[in-house]
């Protein structure tokens, strides 16, 4: 194998690493890889990590067919059923009218009670706990050898990469002007499903930016929701097929930068 005289031994460990998992490689490039991966336990994680990966792409994309079982009981449901039988009882006039409206007054006060009980239950747990997922897949990715799967810093090969492996993915977005350098992307998995993050760089900083899939979904100019978790910074926002959230050690107000930069690029393009 030829490789560019700028690669670095990691870039062409990565690459191998990536072939031999797809059984691309000769038997002298087998022997290698497996040398390098005993020898290298950044290297070792980074198999095992998409090793993983690929696992969860596999039982993803399993097809499933319902089973006899489930067949008939989906077909009893469709049977057509006798309407109950429902005695009328005859009310005064003033009394009929008086009863619809407790009952009526009543079942609005249950929705209202239900609506807001569960979003003021459930919504904010799963938001902090989708947050919390995201912050540990983003420290985790700085732990391993490249915050990246596929390192490059052009929005014309990051895009297909991700078009490659998902079936919907994000707009990559090139802010390197603005001094937000893209780095690469990566697939994490979140909540048991393949999540496209796109990497981007601020000094020594990384700037991971998750897109999880909401199809159809409009963009919006609603402000976007800035908190902290475990020390990063953590800013959400809803676009066009995908929410966003972006998370960082940066200092706030240069997130905030980047991602008003992020969001206004994404509208024009």
């Amino acid at each position: 194998m030829n490789k560019p005289s700028a690669w670095s031994s990691r870039e062409e460990s990565l690459l191998l690493l990536n072939a031999y998992l797809d059984n691309e490689l000769d038997a002298a490039s087998v022997l290698e890889i497996e040398r390098r991966l005993a020898a290298d336990p950044a290297l070792k994680l980074e198999h095992d990590r998409l090793v993983q990966l690929r696992g969860v792409f596999a039982s993803q994309l399993k097809t499933q067919k319902a089973s006899n079982d489930f067949r008939r009981r989906i077909e009893a449901m469709a049977e057509p059923k006798f309407p109950p039988v429902i005695r009328r009882i005859s009310l005064p006039t003033r009394a009929r009218g008086f009863a619809w409206r407790e009952m009526a007054a009543a079942a609005a006060l249950a929705a209202i009670i239900a609506a807001g009980g569960t979003y003021t239950f459930l919504r904010p747990n799963s938001q902090s706990n989708e947050i919390a997922a995201i912050v540990a897949d983003h420290q985790r990715a700085l732990l391993a050898a490249t915050p990246f799967d596929v390192a490059s810093s052009d929005r014309h090969t990051v895009k297909p990469w991700f078009d490659s492996k998902l079936a919907l993915s994000p707009q990559v977005i090139d802010l390197s002007s603005a001094g937000f350098p893209l780095a690469g992307g990566r697939v994490e998995v979140i909540d048991g499903k393949p999540v496209p993050v796109l990497v981007y760089q601020r000094r020594a900083h990384i700037i991971s930016v998750v897109a999880i899939p909401r199809a159809g979904q409009k963009d919006t100019t609603e402000p976007s929701l800035a908190t902290t978790n475990d020390g990063y910074f953590v800013i959400q926002w809803r676009g066009r097929d995908f929410d966003y959230t972006v998370v960082s050690d940066l200092a706030e107000n240069e997130l905030d930068e980047f991602v008003n930069l992020w969001r206004h690029a994404a509208r024009v393009n």
